[in-house]
């Protein structure tokens, strides 16, 4: 298969990722990156800021119509949140219609979640940091729903940079498709001129909000943070697992369990997800600190992705020096 970046097909005279502000996708084949709200959670720029105002309206109205039991008002959230197909990000697609899951597939993942946490008090403290506890809710899927939610901040982003480039926009309106109206709290439609590659539209995504894994995550929240806790609570108890050790000046320390023989006697032969929202409730702060920190190490540029990474994501070469 000929694979033809946006780069190429507009003849844009570039060196890689360090001259554009957007991803080069391939405009047949899937480029294993994902839109990370966390990151736009963090980061103070005008379009995240923008962005997340629409993201965490629209997490809040989700955990309010799975509270209220509202399945026909969960279901018309939900609506639009089909696997959108502009901006050739995630995993590979499987026949026409990919892997996305469907309105219906999300309600029922929202709602069996729900019904797990919807006793605890925190339940609105932070929306999108909850949909880390959701089974089968994977950073491809969350990425999917997020293009959905924040499509007109994506085509507005994208009309900017076909200006700046010089790359040409369809010459009739169409319907480029769906975002969350955070103002009217619902759907909304947009009408534009696309930018198109042969018959297909494309959506440009800002190179800074997207990562190959999440920063943010189940596994990372447990070994940073949980465990943490846990290893402090033996130390202060001087539990069995600690390790008395003796200095030449005849002090004796205590050593507490390290994470690696917490995780493996803690978490092993449990799920995962399960496993951190139990201690989540357990120790109510312990999530809100976990968040805090990760935006505050995120906004520090922790998690990002280099230039030259991203060539080598983007167009499969250790090396990129010479113009496309």
């Amino acid at each position: 298969m000929i694979v033809i970046h946006i780069s190429e097909k507009f003849n844009l005279k570039i060196n890689g990722h360090e001259d554009i502000n957007f991803i080069d996708i391939d405009e047949r084949e899937d480029v294993k990156l994902f839109i990370d709200p966390y990151v736009i959670q963090a980061l103070p720029d005008e379009f995240c800021i923008s962005a997340r105002k629409s993201i965490d309206t629209f997490f809040q109205e989700v955990f309010r119509a799975c509270r209220e039991k509202n399945h026909d008002r969960l279901r018309s959230i939900l609506k639009h949140a089909s696997e959108p197909n502009e901006t050739n990000l995630g995993l590979k697609r499987i026949g026409k219609y990919g892997k996305g899951s469907s309105n219906e597939e999300l309600s029922k993942l929202f709602l069996d979640f729900y019904k797990i946490v919807r006793k605890n008090p925190y339940i609105e403290t932070n929306p999108t940091a909850l949909c880390m506890y959701i089974k089968n809710f994977d950073k491809d899927k969350m990425s999917d729903l997020i293009t959905n939610i924040i499509r007109k901040h994506l085509y507005d982003f994208t009309v900017e940079q076909s200006v700046d480039w010089g790359m040409e926009l369809a010459s009739n309106e169409k319907l480029i498709g769906y975002y969350w109206d955070r103002d009217n709290l619902d759907w909304n439609s947009i009408y534009g001129r696309p930018l198109s590659v042969g018959q297909k539209d494309i959506l440009l995504v800002p190179k800074y909000i997207v990562r190959s894994r999440y920063v943010f995550s189940v596994e990372s929240y447990i070994r940073q943070y949980i465990l943490k806790i846990i290893q402090k609570d033996h130390l202060d108890r001087n539990s069995d697992m600690c390790i008395p050790r003796v200095r030449a000046s005849g002090r004796i320390d205590i050593i507490p369990p390290t994470i690696k023989t917490l995780y493996k006697k803690e978490v092993y032969g449990n799920v995962r997800k399960d496993y951190a929202f139990y201690h989540s409730v357990k120790n109510k702060n312990v999530e809100d600190i976990f968040f805090k920190g990760i935006l505050r190490r995120i906004k520090n540029g922790y998690g990002s992705i280099t230039d030259e990474r991203l060539d080598e994501i983007v167009y499969k070469k250790n090396i990129f020096s010479v113009s496309i």
